[in-house]
């Protein structure tokens, strides 16, 4: 685990928010990804895959703002749809939180952030957005469908954009207690988050983190 010193006051503010939204991200692992993307150079880019009610996208973007430049590209199909052991959870949380689409939620609480300006919607499944996108990347971060199939359609079609520094965060990855096809990402991980390709690979919470050599 990386340790890190205490939260800045801005930082600490995207953090409370991202809290108050459902999802999953949360403690140390929501941390890292605070104190990555604030790390990043000016102009950074950032990937998000699977993006939900928007609990990730702030701890990415919230930094970027205190920075005062980069983006988050947020790709997700905003229908809900993703690995059998997700879908009854997203529904659930959906059918709590009340009248409006899944993407209509997402971009109110984007904009109650204030977050609206260093976020882009790119609506689609990964291997549907992949083909129109060009940039490299500095940070990707993975936590859209779990099934072996969509994660691994996922890192296929986006790693290649990472830039050499550039982090990859695959979301779900612990070792174990993984539910059957919800375990994806730990086979993303295992196959291909390894050296020579990746450096400084560590595990945060239950998220894997590591460099493009």
């Amino acid at each position: 685990m990386t340790i890190k010193g205490h939260l800045s006051e801005e930082l600490e503010h995207y953090l409370r928010l991202s809290e108050a939204i459902p999802g999953w991200t949360r403690g140390e692992e929501a941390r890292e990804l605070l104190w990555i993307s604030q790390s990043l150079p000016a102009g950074a880019v950032i990937v998000e895959i699977g993006s939900f009610l928007g609990a990730g996208a702030i701890l990415l973007a919230g930094p970027r703002r205190i920075r005062g430049s980069g983006l988050v590209h947020c790709v997700d199909p905003f229908n809900a749809t993703g690995d059998s052991f997700s879908v009854p959870h997203y529904q659930r949380i959906i059918a709590d939180i009340g009248i409006g689409s899944l993407r209509d939620h997402f971009e109110r609480n984007i904009q109650g952030a204030g977050l609206g300006c260093w976020v882009r919607i790119h609506q689609g499944r990964a291997e549907e957005v992949a083909p129109s996108w060009g940039k490299p990347v500095d940070l990707l971060y993975l936590d859209g469908d779990q099934s072996r199939k969509g994660a691994r359609e996922a890192y296929d079609s986006w790693a290649r954009f990472l830039k050499p520094g550039g982090i990859i965060a695959v979301h779900n990855s612990a070792p174990e207690n993984h539910t059957p096809e919800h375990d994806g990402h730990r086979c993303v991980v295992e196959e291909e988050i390894k050296p020579p390709i990746y450096s400084n690979i560590r595990f945060v919470s239950s998220t894997t983190f590591a460099t493009r050599r």
